[in-house]
């Protein structure tokens, strides 16, 4: 008697070759996609190395600094600003301290910097400090031509200023200089030297290569003051970056960026501080994701812009760590499914193109971005990093983005 195979019975088959070969697709699409931006970068870095119109400088520029207790480093910042390759006056250094219980005020003033000091602790962050500082400088007697952020543990390179302002007088309404960080030894250290470089460096650069916006970073930022009138600061979550850069794109507002604009700051001084900052950088983008990306996407259609969907791709892109354990999980379980015997092959492709395409978005990334030889050496911890990182994933879905608590410093 011969057997007789009903349909029904691959029906567990083809759910589970769709369900990975969705999930595959998707991890792909995200791995190949930084990885074009990291060979973008790699091919097109001397093209727009540290260049300048070669115009004198014009513009009146104000830097601003947000600092909640920075005595031990506010110091720093300031005379690394005031040694600026910029014109003396035509710049000034203005330090917010932003409802401080120490001397971050005194020490500011000392180093040379404008203080204003503001008291509203009902209203924290540094979001909300930024909106109260733009409302007084630019309705100055003499506003500035832009306003520029500087956090207050980073050290400015002595062309900052000037690299960040060309690019503003060559058009630009909003620039984004380079964040990056110095590292402290530490293996965890060297990883988020190289994550920053990767993030900070390498990815905008690729962007820019190609024509595309860079993503604004929190730190390293300048806005013309035309455009913080007709867009006045209005973020105030966790990443109050990621939110005021999603609104200039739905709003219709260009943004640059000005490679070899580079302000160092160090890193997290322990494994808590840098699992708290993390977890504000990260579980305030995912909060962001759910409220904009259908937004973004819908007036994409609606306007007819695509611009828009690179925002919400932009927005959408995993943290490394999670998109690394996500690839090599479906991978996994797609080949124990396709040894067993339960699905056929061709199912695996998307997820293990996934798993291929991220250690080669890192390594050049890494190299377009002059990732220093202890970045490298230090990816062998990376692994015990991201299974770290996973097992804590759950307080992103607990994550309040409306929070704020301050980044333990060194020295603090």
């Amino acid at each position: 008697m011969s057997e007789v195979t009903s349909p029904l019975f691959s029906l567990p088959e083809t759910i589970l070759e769709v369900l990975l070969v969705t999930v595959g697709a998707i991890l792909a699409a995200f791995a190949l996609y930084q990885l074009v931006l990291v060979v973008a970068a790699l091919f097109g870095r001397r093209r727009l190395a540290r260049r300048f119109s070669g115009e004198p400088a014009r513009s009146r520029i104000s830097v601003v600094i947000p600092a909640h207790d920075e005595a031990a480093h506010v110091g720093r910042t300031v005379e690394s600003l005031l040694a600026q390759t910029y014109p003396r006056e035509l710049y000034d250094v203005v330090v917010v301290a932003d409802n401080c219980t120490d001397d971050t005020a005194a020490v500011a003033a000392a180093a040379g910097a404008e203080v204003l000091v503001r008291n509203e602790p009902e209203s924290r962050g540094k979001g909300r400090a930024l909106r109260w500082a733009f409302e007084r400088i630019l309705t100055r007697h003499t506003p500035p031509d832009a306003v520029v952020v500087v956090d207050a543990d980073s050290l400015a390179d002595p062309a900052f200023l000037s690299v960040l302002v060309d690019r503003f007088e060559s058009g630009a309404e909003a620039v984004q200089g380079e964040s990056l960080l110095v590292g402290d030894g530490s293996t965890a250290g060297s990883l988020r030297v190289a994550a920053f470089l990767l993030v900070n460096r390498a990815r905008p650069l690729g962007r820019a290569v190609l024509g595309l916006p860079p993503s604004l970073a929190g730190n390293g930022m300048l806005f013309s003051r035309r455009l913080l009138l007709a867009q006045p600061w209005d973020a105030f979550t966790s990443a109050e970056d990621v939110e005021y850069d999603v609104k200039l794109g739905l709003n219709g507002f260009g943004r640059v960026f000005a490679y070899g604009a580079v302000l160092l700051s160090p890193v997290a001084p322990s494994e808590r501080a840098a699992e708290e900052q993390q977890l504000r950088w990260e579980g305030g983008k995912f909060h962001l994701a759910r409220v904009y990306i259908p937004t973004l996407l819908g007036r994409a259609v609606t306007r007819r812009k695509l611009a828009l969907v690179d925002t919400a791709v932009e927005l959408a892109v995993p943290p490394l760590g999670y998109h690394a354990a996500a690839a090599a999980a479906a991978t996994t379980a797609g080949v124990l499914l396709v040894v067993t015997s339960v699905i056929d092959g061709w199912a695996v492709i998307p997820a293990a193109v996934s798993a291929v395409a991220l250690p080669f978005y890192v390594l050049i990334g890494m190299y377009a971005a002059e990732a220093p030889s202890s970045s490298y050496r230090a990816l062998i911890g990376a692994p015990a990093l991201v299974l770290a990182k996973v097992r804590k994933a759950h307080r992103l879905l607990e994550f309040r983005p409306e929070s704020w608590v301050r980044t333990e410093r060194r020295g603090d």
